[in-house]
């Protein structure tokens, strides 16, 4: 069993690698599941035994990365906004091939409600007014923005320096307000 796992996990890497080396090559929707298979080496059996379509490659990835980092954490909660934001600011920046190819292939909107789900389950909204909604929305649209401008322009900045940069651009006594900040 544990050998079928490892082999599993080699094939996983294959095809992630092949997709992510063809999107040097060529546009994201030109690619086919044969040029994945041929140049991961594996068949589409295997393909199919674990994705059903390009997007789940970059996606499932995503999933798996963010799962191995929560369970590095089990048990350690964020304390801040802050300790959340780099957080994300370090997944972003460990995983900046995938990020990119996510983006590439337009599923940036997966992206944001990853990142969404990430966010809302640190700070849940405490003011279910109109006003606490939109103003949840509002900053986190904002941070999503941030990111998206750090992806877009090659991610020169290290994950230190764009948490600190959206921490400085968050109105915290606003944002407060509508956050349940974890004690």
């Amino acid at each position: 069993m544990e050998r079928r796992n490892e082999i599993n996990v080699l094939t996983k890497e294959c095809i992630l690698t092949a997709l992510l080396r063809l999107m040097e090559e060529k546009p994201y929707d030109n690619i086919s599941i044969t040029d994945i298979t041929t140049l991961a080496g594996v068949s589409r059996m295997a393909y199919y035994r674990n994705y059903s379509s390009k997007d789940d490659i970059l996606l499932k990835r995503l999933e798996d990365e963010e799962k191995q980092i929560i369970e590095n954490f089990s048990g350690q909660k964020a304390e801040t906004i802050k300790d959340v934001i780099y957080y994300i600011s370090n997944f972003i920046q460990d995983n900046s091939d995938v990020i990119k190819a996510v983006y590439s292939a337009n599923l940036a909107h997966k992206l944001t409600e990853m990142i969404n789900e990430r966010i809302y389950s640190y700070f849940p909204i405490s003011n279910q007014s109109a006003q606490g909604t939109y103003a949840v929305k509002f900053y986190v649209g904002a941070i999503l923005s941030v990111y998206s401008h750090w992806v877009d322009t090659g991610m020169d900045e290290p994950a230190e320096t764009v948490t600190e940069i959206i921490c400085k651009l968050i109105d915290r006594d606003n944002a407060i307000d509508f956050l349940v900040v974890p004690e």
